[in-house]
């Protein structure tokens, strides 16, 4: 016979006792909630997949826990982390292939973070899910959308706990846009637009470089994992021309390979563009609010600067049109990249409260989204949802007056911290689907509508439409099929 502790027997009755409230028997799927749990002292082991760029603001939540194991495919990362950040932290494995890391210590490991670029996430993110490791990894989660389709149902099979990295997804300024749409604070959405100063890498008519010998710190067949082979390249310095350019040395873009470590995201066969960047970010509030699901087509509007099939375009503008779901009628939202925006409204010109010196009129930021609904306009600057505000500023301060010592069905709690989510959930402390942007019920299918714009980036026909069934979740235009995945590279799998 099982025994269980006080805590844990008091845990279990818990989850029975709200189960049956709801009307319902437990499940499966209650399982992660009524297992037996750790020692309040104990720390989970954790690894990281890619260190540099990105990945480095993972080695202190994973150290905050047990860190066993960092993956990166530069020596130099490694060593740069071994030395500076894990001194005197004990014994940690160094792997430049993480292949290698889950073969060799998968059975020492409870989570990892992967950091990499996007055209390995999936396959070092399938690699821990199905062998029962909890994984936060970086946006966007996937590079196709089969991928993300893939991941999201390993996820939910599995139940681990899992957390793409759309850090915003965290914070109150997007909480409070999901609310006030939901709230019906400017009516009935009709329209969304959503702009993104990205690409800040070299995108449209790129330099390829010539064929040189790969760097000895680098693992290139690594760096290249499930994609197609090609070979190292470098771009030839310009006669006169410093090798350092005049960029600071440290910074990432200053780089002769057009692919490593950071120009990589232009490359079709590596990233996923500006959309990839920034959308789940900036479009995250959008996703979150309205719950559009699959679009019934998307279709490019725009494109300056085509890149061709391997390298996406300097600017582009396309659109989803969403139907009717619920009580929530169809919308439209647009997508701007490259500088791109839409028209300054109205509201924001003519509000004197935005005016600046010398009766300046105000424009659009870099980057945000303007929600066009039939009793008004929500504006929100910036990519993580931080400043939303009803225009004109006489709109915010009624909406806010009539609200005063209400609380809105709608209040999404706070969250205790993006990375905080899925440790919790890693712990045992909370379910696996804790994690507001989980795989399965959130990153997953944000990513794949995000990913039908890429794809029709990719194809660059302008006025061309990719049409899907809402319902079933699939594309039925089939020139757009061949760019819903790809083979992998032998070696490498889902």
């Amino acid at each position: 016979m099982t025994h269980l502790s006080r805590r844990q027997f008091l845990k279990t009755a818990a989850v029975a006792t709200s189960a049956a409230a709801m009307g319902r028997r437990l499940t499966a799927a209650d399982a992660p909630a009524i297992l037996p749990e750790r020692s309040p002292n104990s720390k989970i082991a954790t690894a990281c997949i890619a260190v540099a760029g990105r990945g480095g603001a993972h080695v202190a939540p994973a150290k905050s826990e047990r860190l066993v194991a960092i993956c990166d495919v530069d020596q130099r990362a490694l060593d740069r982390v071994r030395e500076k950040e894990l001194k005197d932290y004990g014994e940690v494995r160094c792997f430049t292939d993480y292949r290698k890391l889950f073969d060799e210590m998968g059975k020492s490991i409870d989570a990892v973070f992967v950091a990499t670029p996007d055209h390995n996430h999936a396959a070092a993110a399938m690699r821990a899910i199905q062998s029962g490791k909890h994984c936060y990894c970086e946006k966007p989660l996937t590079w196709s959308i089969k991928e993300a389709r893939a991941l999201a149902e390993a996820t939910a099979r599995k139940k681990v706990a899992t957390q793409m990295g759309n850090q915003g997804h965290a914070n109150a300024g997007n909480r409070k846009i999901v609310e006030w749409i939901r709230d019906g604070a400017i009516g009935e959405i009709k329209e969304v637009h959503t702009w993104t100063n990205r690409p800040v890498w070299p995108q449209g008519q790129v330099d390829k470089g010539v064929v040189v010998p790969v760097p000895e710190s680098l693992n290139w067949d690594s760096w290249l994992g499930p994609a197609a082979f090609r070979d190292y390249t470098e771009v030839p310095a310009k006669e006169g021309e410093k090798k350092d350019g005049n960029k600071k040395k440290n910074d990432r873009r200053n780089s002769r390979s057009p692919y490593v470590p950071f120009k990589w995201r232009g490359w079709t066969d590596f990233g996923c563009g500006a959309i990839g960047d920034m959308g789940c970010h900036t479009w995250d509030n959008v996703f979150w609010s309205l719950q559009p699901d699959y679009p019934e087509y998307v279709e490019l509007l725009q494109v300056e600067g085509y890149g061709g099939r391997e390298i996406f375009s300097k600017q582009t503008k396309f659109k989803w049109v969403f139907p009717a779901k619920g009580s929530r009628p169809g919308f439209v939202a647009y997508w701007y990249s490259g500088g791109l925006k839409p028209e300054t409204p109205e509201e924001l010109l003519n509000d004197p409260t935005r005016q600046g010196p010398d009766n300046k009129k105000p424009t659009l930021a870099g980057s945000g989204n303007l929600y066009i609904g039939t009793k008004g306009k929500l504006l929100v600057a910036g990519d993580y949802g931080d400043s939303p505000r009803l225009i004109p500023e006489s709109s915010m301060k009624a909406f806010l007056e009539g609200r005063q010592g209400k609380t809105s069905p709608n209040f999404i709690e706070p969250s205790p911290g993006h990375h905080a989510e899925f440790l919790m959930a890693a712990r045992g402390e909370k379910p696996w689907n804790f994690p507001k942007s989980n795989f399965a019920e959130y990153a997953g299918p944000l990513t794949e509508v995000m990913l039908l714009g890429a794809i029709a980036e990719k194809m660059g026909k302008v006025g061309f439409k990719i049409e899907c069934d809402p319902v079933q979740r699939v594309v039925k235009t089939e020139a757009a099929l061949p760019y819903l995945g790809r083979e992998y590279r032998k070696g490498w799998s889902l």
